[in-house]
């Protein structure tokens, strides 16, 4: 939990929350972008990964998290 958000997966130390959308985030666009901007405003970045590449091309996905994970200092 971070504030009042519960995420999928926090790297606390580099301020990245890890965000693995299904189907349901097409119907709130709207309310994760609200979502990311409270993360930002608490220091916090948002990396969304779609489920589909999560479950079907994980090595993308974890390459994806390493780069962020590279560029938070």
């Amino acid at each position: 939990m971070l504030g009042r958000y519960i995420v999928d997966f926090l790297a606390p130390r580099a301020k990245l929350v890890v965000e693995v959308d299904g189907e349901v985030h097409a119907h709130r666009v709207a309310a994760d972008v609200r979502r990311d901007r409270d993360l930002a405003r608490m220091g916090y970045r948002v990396l969304r990964l779609p489920r589909a590449l999560v479950q079907e091309r994980t090595a993308e996905a974890v390459a994806q998290v390493a780069a962020a994970l590279a560029e938070g200092g």
